[in-house]
């Protein structure tokens, strides 16, 4: 993909600093998707002021094609047969990806990170076990910075469930004090922050799972229209839809969510931990079935029908969760490019919607890293970014696992 420089128009400024003012931190962060099938996502963040105080503006960005690696990945998060020496040069081979990626990212900003912050490729995740995989080690060593990562494995080790993940980061990067919000992350799952105003601080900050998502699109893309996603909701937008069969969708929704919360409720959270609200989301084959009600449809009346259930489903649930009328809602995640989504969400939601980008200069597929830069900044800090109103966790854990610098690092190795 092509790399994007920040829309910030003091974006040079945020990696310099202001006068008289520390430099600020320069911290890169990275994510892949759970669907395996895209790009690694880099971001670098510099960093002003240190904790809840912080600022960290998004000064430059890009992405980098998983390549080979993706395959074996992928027959890891399926489960398949692999052997000890496969499992390892699939870490190590995801891990020089990431090196690739970053060195890239920092040689088009002409700058040198402080800190590198992976969050590794999920292959399994049913709390309390949990598998971010990567070889850090790589991107130690030809970086020449300290590395974070398995920032999941350090949740669910205190008794939480790992995720959502970026409840705190949102409210670094998108609280104010215009008033509270809800930023709504559209990936294959859909999962939301519920934010407080800035000034109120991040004592009532809310992180929940609401239902599949881009899993039922895509599913419809792929089987009805022949391609991997209805770009920009084009489809969607010629077809009509269906209300008796968008109906039949959202109750399979509500279906699978009593499934899996029944389900979850027969092993809770060790060490006295509260359980994060609406982990119970099912899998993505199991949610991707309910569209079946959509077969006798034709393709782009199928697409409508299924993204106004899906809208519907999430109204529903962020107001279940708290959302008001009238709180601004912001986009993120392939999701949000798809224009009839975006518009039957506001309508649903009766909010004002709005991407990322229009909000805060972060492109919507890039929240997600930006995000991991900014919870190893606060790592470094001293803060816990694991709230127990979001994931859970009970007890005082330290929030990642850090390696030495590269010269430490390489006379360890």
């Amino acid at each position: 993909m092509t790399p994007r420089e920040s829309t910030d128009r003091d974006g040079a400024a945020s990696l310099r600093g202001d006068p008289g003012s520390a430099p600020p931190r320069l911290v890169a962060g990275t994510m892949t998707g759970t669907s395996i099938d895209g790009d690694i996502d880099v971001a670098l963040v510099a960093v002003h002021g240190h904790g809840l105080d912080m600022r960290a503006p998004l000064v430059h960005w890009r992405s980098l094609d998983l390549g080979p690696v993706a395959e074996s990945l992928r027959l890891l998060a399926r489960e398949e047969r692999m052997t000890a020496r496969e499992i390892a040069e699939t870490a190590r081979r995801f891990g020089e990806r990431h090196a690739d990626a970053l060195e890239l990212l920092l040689g088009e900003a002409n700058a040198r990170a402080d800190l590198a912050v992976l969050h590794g490729q999920t292959v399994y995740h049913a709390p309390p076990s949990t598998w971010q995989l990567i070889d850090p080690w790589p991107v130690a060593v030809r970086l020449g910075c300290a590395v974070r990562y398995d920032l999941r494995g350090a949740s669910v080790a205190s008794g939480g469930e790992g995720a959502p993940i970026t409840p705190l980061a949102d409210f670094i990067l998108f609280a104010d004090d215009a008033g509270r919000k809800t930023v709504l992350n559209l990936g294959g799952f859909a999962n939301a922050t519920l934010l407080p105003r800035r000034s109120d601080g991040p004592g009532t900050i809310e992180g929940l799972d609401l239902c599949a998502c881009n899993h039922l699109l895509d599913r419809v893309a792929r089987t009805r229209l022949g391609r991997g996603f209805d770009e920009d909701g084009r489809a969607a937008a010629r077809g009509t839809t269906d209300h008796a069969r968008a109906d039949e969708i959202l109750r399979a929704l509500d279906a699978i969510a009593e499934r899996a919360s029944a389900a979850a409720s027969t092993n809770p959270p060790s060490s006295g931990a509260t359980r994060a609200r609406h982990r119970s989301l099912g899998t993505g084959d199991e949610a991707a079935a309910a569209v079946a009600v959509t077969e006798d449809l034709s393709a782009e009346d199928a697409c409508a029908t299924v993204t106004d259930a899906l809208a519907r489903a999430i109204a529903q649930r962020l107001e279940a969760a708290g959302h008001r009328e009238g709180q601004t809602v912001v986009l993120a995640g392939g999701g949000a490019r798809h224009r009839v989504l975006r518009e039957s969400i506001a309508r649903h939601a009766r909010s004002p919607v709005e991407t990322s980008l229009e909000h805060a200069g972060i492109p919507v597929s890039m929240r997600e890293a930006t995000a991991m830069a900014v919870l190893g900044a606060l790592a470094d800090d001293g803060v816990r970014f694991s709230l127990p109103a979001v994931v859970g966790a009970a007890s005082r854990v330290p929030e990642s696992a850090l390696i030495g610098r590269a010269t430490r690092a390489a006379a360890t190795l």
